[in-house]
């Protein structure tokens, strides 16, 4: 039977797309109503980045409604505001304050709200309404937990969808926490970390908007393949102020090849190579002042040796040895010649500053200077020769590795690997200058960050400005943390950072839930276990088959599966025998990590890294599957 209001609201929400279509259509046409070339371009480009925050309303334009008891009548909440042709409101955005009740009133603290009521929609059709009185009473319509169980339960999609609808009070809380400082969430698999990261970034634009246009947020991922995976959530939020990009992707127009072995990987991760990188950068730079002399109008005018060392000396003391340091020594420099040139000649001195700097520059005279008191140096190329060239890494690790780590870090040939890309940041911060700081920076499985890595991120955060999710249960980069605590002092006032905690695991159900959770005993015992929100997940399947068959089994069992997104999840060494298609992606645990699929099959468990095994059994929100040859690991004596 249907909600006795069921209509009435479908009737409000048709007539809230109608506004939306005309404001679409008013946004469409401004470029039509101005004129110069410029302007339009510029319009041109407004109302592209306005129209794509339409562009999400087929997926359910409105999602609920609030009934006040001061108010006389209610707050309709949505994906984004929208208004009649009065300017009064008919759907509020999701992020802003007034709708804070939707996610936050409870019986206990209703927050003046006597009715929540929740909609169920398909594209622009309402389905289902749920009301939830905030008095405790019951009333008509669906049952409010219904509504997340079935959006829990849909089929996974090969991109991840945002959950404005169905955010839960505990992960509001954190979505809208402080802006600023440094924010650490800590939550095993499926608490919605990184829907709470994305929709965070959405809520910080939204609230901040004149600081977050203008400056930015940067969202931080894992690898490409995760990074692609969560793209579409912050565009369909509407939101173009937000750059997305993969750990490894952080220094522009460096794509990292090669893969380190994990003992030169651990070394790089180490924060003993920041001082290796500035010695490097000063052996590099070492100054060899020479003076500055030009006859001009008769007379030598010049700049002493020593003059030219202070002028370096004060420019590196003020900036370091950044572009921007070696260019204001130039222009100290330049001004310092022309001061003197003005001495010597008094009202003969007809020649102007550029003038002057055109005579210096004219046969090399201040080229050569500038470079004898300050070399110019290309970070990369100074990262590139520490890598391959014995003598320069003796001479700028002296003290601080050792012989046998020095051998370690040497390598022929070109090509950059993930744990160089810290490096070369270091580098380039040091000799070019910083990268581009943002309002506000989210790193999603940051637990996966190496000291080396978290210095590049803290760089990019203007005023330390964090939010870090993550799972140090899930832990599997090159350095592994027993807690959040050993990581805090890499960023930016750690002594001020909140850790704050999800629980509540809504996309793994307890029946696969079950299975990992006792690898967290080997694994991290001091991590809380997650609480799984949901039964009813098909039973899991472990079954031991001859080594041989393994991998055509997973696929016999990947083929067997029920409609849905699926994924075979294999070890390392088992990866390049396995053929991958579209269909079915093979992928190993780190390469799975952050995403979610609907059936997994888990090859050789005995095989994984127990951390790993434990991010490969819970990426499955329906079905999962275990084969083996090798004895299963004590922890997954799983009764069959």
């Amino acid at each position: 039977m249907s909600h006795p209001e069921l209509q009435a609201e479908q009737e409000y929400v048709d007539r809230a797309y109608e506004h939306l279509e005309r404001m679409r259509a008013a946004v469409a046409g401004a470029a039509d109503r101005v004129e110069g070339e410029v302007a339009q371009a510029a319009m041109d480009a407004w109302a592209a980045r306005r129209l794509r925050t339409f562009e999400d309303a087929e997926r359910g334009l409105c999602f609920g409604r609030l009934d006040f008891e001061t108010v006389s009548h209610p707050l309709y909440v949505g994906r984004r505001w929208v208004h009649d042709d009065a300017q009064r409101q008919l759907v509020v955005n999701w992020q802003a304050p007034a709708a804070r009740p939707f996610y936050t009133a409870t019986p206990q603290d209703p927050h003046g709200v006597t009715l929540r009521r929740r909609f169920r929609t398909e594209g622009r059709r309402l389905l289902d309404i749920a009301d939830e009185a905030l008095d405790g009473s019951v009333l008509d319509g669906a049952a409010v937990g219904d509504f997340l169980l079935d959006e829990l339960e849909r089929n996974r999609d090969t991109h991840m969808r945002d959950i404005v609808a169905t955010i839960q009070a505990d992960q509001y809380r954190l979505i809208t926490h402080d802006p600023d400082g440094v924010l650490v969430i800590q939550g095993g698999p499926g608490t919605g970390k990184t829907a709470v990261g994305l929709h965070r970034a959405s809520w910080l634009i939204y609230t901040l908007r004149d600081r977050l246009q203008r400056r930015g947020v940067l969202v931080v991922g894992p690898n490409p393949t995760f990074m692609e995976y969560v793209s579409h959530v912050l565009p369909a939020l509407g939101e173009d102020a937000v750059e997305q990009r993969a750990v490894s992707e952080l220094v522009d127009g460096v794509v990292p090849e090669l893969r380190d072995p994990p003992h030169v990987a651990a070394l790089k991760a180490d924060t003993r190579l920041v001082e290796v990188v500035e010695r490097a950068a000063e052996l590099a730079l070492e100054s060899r002042p020479e003076e500055l002399v030009l006859r001009l109008e008769g007379s030598f005018v010049w700049v002493k040796e020593h003059e030219v060392a202070e002028l370096a000396a004060g420019a590196r003391e003020a900036l370091g040895l950044t572009a921007a340091a070696r260019e204001r020594f130039r222009m100290a420099l330049l001004r310092r010649f022309y001061e003197e040139y003005g001495r010597i000649h008094g009202a003969g001195a007809w020649r102007s500053f550029d003038e002057v700097e055109r005579a210096l520059r004219a046969r090399g005279y201040l080229d050569r200077v500038l470079k004898a008191a300050w070399p110019a140096a290309s970070p990369d190329r100074l990262v590139r020769r520490l890598l391959t060239s014995r003598a320069a890494l003796a001479a700028a690790a002296e003290g601080v590795l050792d012989a046998s780590e020095q051998k370690l870090l040497l390598r022929r040939g070109d090509g950059w690997s993930d744990g160089d890309i810290a490096l070369l940041d270091e580098a380039r911060a040091l000799l070019s200058e910083p990268p581009r700081a943002f309002g506000h920076v989210i790193v999603d499985e940051a637990q996966d960050l190496t000291p080396m890595q978290l210095r590049m991120v803290a760089r990019r955060a203007r005023d330390g400005a964090l939010t870090i999710l993550g799972d140090v249960a899930q832990g599997t980069g090159a350095v592994r943390y027993d807690d959040w605590a050993q990581m805090l002092p890499h960023l930016p006032r750690p002594e001020e950072a909140a850790v704050e905690e999800l629980r509540h695991a809504y996309r793994v159900p307890r029946e696969i839930m079950d299975v990992a959770l006792p690898l967290l005993e080997t694994i991290a015992p001091d991590v809380a276990p997650p609480i799984a929100y949901r039964t009813g997940a098909e039973r899991p399947v472990v079954r031991r088959v001859e080594a041989e068959r393994l991998l055509p089994e997973a696929f016999r069992a990947a083929a067997a599966a029920p409609d849905g997104l699926l994924a075979v999840i294999v070890p390392d060494e088992l990866a390049g025998a396995a053929p991958s298609d579209e269909l079915v992606p093979v992928l190993t645990p780190r390469e799975a990590k952050g995403l979610e699929f609907d059936h997994v099959v888990v090859v050789e468990p005995a095989a994984i890294e127990p951390r790993e095994l434990y991010v490969a059994l819970t990426r499955p929100t329906k079905s999962l599957t275990v084969l083996h040859a090798r004895p299963l690991p004590e922890a997954l004596a799983y009764e069959r």
